[in-house]
C-alpha cells in the first residue's frame, strides 16, 4: 500500500469519525426519547403527535436542513421505531444536505444560493411529505383495511434487534423505570448505531472519493438529463457525493435545478441504515422509488424557472 493510499485512507477514516462523533449526540437524544416513552400507553400518544400527516413532515423537513446527516439517520430509527410515517420520513430526506450547505456557505459565489437551495428543499420535503402521507391515509381509508388500521402500535417498516427490539408491546420495557437504566439503555443503543454508521460512512466515503472523477463525467451532461443524473447520483451515501454536487455547482457544471435534485435524493447514511435494519424491504424500495422520483420532479420543475442551460458562471 503506498504513501498516497495510506493518506486517502486516514482522511476517510478521519472524514467518518467526525460524521459519527456529531451524529452520536442526536441519537442518544433520539433513542432517550424512544426509552422514555417504552410503556404502550405514552408510545401511543407520542406516536399520534409524531404522526400528524401535515405537521409531522413539516417539523422534519425543518430538523433535515440541520447541514449534516445525523437527522437522517434519527428519522430513520424514529420510523423504524414506528413513531413517524413514512411521508415525515420522506420529508427529512429530502431536506437533508449532508456537506453540500457548509461548502456552498463557504464560499463566495455560492453562498447567495444557499437560502434558495435550503427554502426549495424545505418547502418540497414538506409538499412531498404531506402528499404520501395523504395517500396512505386514502390507502388505509379502502375497504379491506380495517385488519391493517385495528393494529396502530405496529412499526411501518419493522424493527430488528440490532435497534435494541420494538419499543411496542415488550414486557422488559416495565423494567426500564430508573432515569439511570434509561440513559443506560439509550447510550448503548446509540452506541451500537453510531458504530454501524462508521463502519458504512468509511466504506461509502472510500468509493464515493475514488470515483469522484467519474460522478463529475456522469454530471456534465447538459439539459434536461441533468437533473436525472444528478437525482440517481445522490442516492449513494457517501458526503463525497454531495461534495462533488456542490463543487460541481461551484464550478459551473451543474445547474441549480440538478443540484436541487440531486441533493433531495441525498439523505446520507440514513436510506443505508433503512435498508440494513429494516425487515419489510419492499417498504424500502417503496421509499427509495418516492425518494428518486421525488427528485427528479424538483429538478424538472425547476428547469421551469431556470433554463436547463443555465450554470453559475452565465
Amino acid at each position: 500500500m503506498d504513501l498516497e493510499m495510506v493518506e486517502h485512507l486516514r482522511e476517510v477514516l478521519n472524514e467518518s469519525l467526525g460524521h459519527t462523533a456529531l451524529m452520536l449526540p442526536v441519537l442518544f437524544v433520539v433513542f432517550l426519547i424512544i426509552e422514555a416513552v417504552s410503556h404502550k400507553t405514552a408510545l401511543s400518544k407520542v406516536r399520534r403527535a409524531f404522526s400528524q400527516p401535515f405537521v409531522g413532515p413539516v417539523v422534519a423537513a425543518i430538523l433535515g436542513l440541520i447541514p449534516q446527516c445525523g437527522f437522517s439517520v434519527a428519522a430513520t430509527t424514529l420510523f423504524l421505531e414506528g413513531m413517524i410515517p413514512i411521508g415525515s420520513l420522506i420529508s427529512a430526506y429530502i431536506s437533508t444536505s449532508d456537506e453540500a450547505l457548509p461548502i456552498m456557505i463557504a464560499d463566495k459565489t455560492t453562498l447567495p444560493w444557499v437560502l434558495p437551495l435550503m427554502a426549495t428543499k424545505l418547502v418540497w420535503g414538506a409538499v412531498v411529505g404531506i402528499c404520501v402521507n395523504a395517500a396512505a391515509l386514502i390507502r388505509n381509508m379502502r375497504p379491506g383495511q380495517a385488519e391493517a388500521n385495528s393494529q396502530p402500535d405496529q412499526p411501518p417498516c419493522g424493527c430488528k434487534l440490532s435497534l435494541g427490539g420494538c419499543s411496542h408491546g415488550s414486557s422488559s420495557r416495565g423494567s426500564h423505570s430508573g432515569a439511570v437504566e434509561i440513559a443506560s439503555h439509550a447510550l448503548s443503543r446509540a452506541l451500537r448505531i453510531g458504530a454501524m454508521v462508521f463502519v458504512l460512512s468509511a466504506v461509502f466515503n472510500f468509493i464515493g472519493h475514488a470515483a469522484q472523477g467519474r460522478i463529475y463525467t456522469a454530471l456534465s451532461h447538459p439539459g434536461l438529463l441533468q437533473p436525472v443524473v444528478a437525482a440517481v447520483i445522490g442516492l449513494i451515501p457517501s458526503c463525497a457525493t454531495s461534495v462533488a454536487l456542490a463543487e460541481g455547482f461551484r464550478a459551473g457544471m451543474l445547474s441549480f435545478p440538478a443540484i436541487v435534485s440531486g441533493l433531495s435524493a441525498n439523505s446520507g447514511l440514513g436510506l443505508l441504515i433503512l435498508a440494513k435494519e429494516s425487515q419489510n424491504k419492499s417498504e424500502v424500495i417503496k421509499v427509495v422509488i418516492l425518494l428518486v422520483f421525488a427528485a427528479i420532479v424538483a429538478g424538472l420543475l425547476g428547469t421551469m424557472i431556470f433554463p436547463p442551460e443555465y450554470l453559475l458562471n452565465n
